[in-house]
C-alpha cells in the first residue's frame, strides 16, 4: 500500500480551523449578552433614580401646599386672589408629574419643576417678611368700627304740633330699655339725630354718619 505524505497534516488544518471559529463564536456571544445585560440593569437603575427624585419633588410640592394654605389662614399675609393663583399652579405642575411617572424623564425635563419650586420657596419667604402684624391701633379701630351701631331701631315718623319726630325702640339684645321719640338736634346713647330728611333719618357719632330709612 503507497502512503501519500502530508494526508493526516491536510486533515487537522480543518478541524482546527472550525475550532477557532466556534471558540470565537461563543466569545463574541457572551460579550453580546454581557452588554445587553449591562445596559438592562442601566436603563432599570436610572428610572429608579428617577423616579426617586420625582417623588422628592412631590413631596416638597405637597410641603409647599401646606405652607400656603397656613398663610393663607394668618390675615394680611397672601390675598384670596394670590392664594387661588399658587393652589393653581400647584395644581398644574402636580398633574404633570403624574403624566411623567410612566415616562423617562432627564434633568432638562425636572429643570422647570425645580425652578417653580424655588419662585413658590422665596414667594412664601417675601410673603412671611413683609407681612405686618396687626398693631394695637388697629386693632382698636377694628373694635370700634364694630361697635359702631346704635343699640335701638328705628321704627317710623311722628308729627306733633307740626315738627316731625322719629320713633325709635331697643334693638334686639339691647341691655337699657329704650322707648320714646328723638327729635333733630337730640341724642341717644351717643347717637344724635341731625336731621330728618324726607323718610330718612340722619345720626351722627363720633364722626360717623348714618343713614336710617324709617319704615
Amino acid at each position: 500500500m503507497t502512503t501519500i505524505p502530508g494526508s493526516p497534516r491536510r486533515s487537522r488544518v480543518p478541524l482546527l480551523r472550525v475550532a477557532t471559529i466556534t471558540w470565537v463564536l461563543l466569545i463574541s456571544t457572551g460579550v453580546v449578552v454581557n452588554h445587553v445585560a449591562l445596559s438592562n440593569l442601566a436603563t432599570e437603575a436610572g428610572g429608579s433614580a428617577q423616579s426617586t427624585q420625582v417623588a422628592a419633588l412631590e413631596a416638597r410640592l405637597a410641603e409647599l401646599s401646606q405652607q400656603l394654605e397656613a398663610q393663607r389662614q394668618q390675615p394680611d399675609m397672601l390675598t384670596t386672589t394670590q392664594f387661588e393663583i399658587e393652589r393653581q399652579a400647584i395644581e398644574q405642575w402636580a398633574s404633570r408629574i403624574e403624566q411623567a411617572l410612566g415616562e423617562r424623564l432627564t434633568a432638562e425635563s425636572l429643570a422647570p419643576l425645580h425652578s417653580r419650586i424655588e419662585q413658590l420657596e422665596a414667594r412664601l419667604a417675601k410673603a412671611a417678611q413683609v407681612a405686618p402684624a396687626p398693631t394695637r391701633a388697629q386693632k382698636n379701630q377694628a373694635s370700634r368700627r364694630k361697635a359702631a351701631v346704635p343699640p335701638f331701631k328705628v321704627v317710623g315718623l311722628e308729627m306733633r304740633g307740626g315738627e316731625r319726630f322719629l320713633s325709635i325702640q331697643p334693638a334686639r339684645g339691647a341691655s337699657s330699655p329704650l322707648t320714646g321719640v328723638l327729635r333733630p338736634g337730640e341724642s341717644e346713647a351717643g347717637w344724635r339725630l341731625e336731621t330728618i330728611e324726607d323718610r330718612t333719618a340722619v345720626f351722627q357719632n363720633n364722626g360717623q354718619v348714618l343713614r336710617v330709612v324709617a319704615p
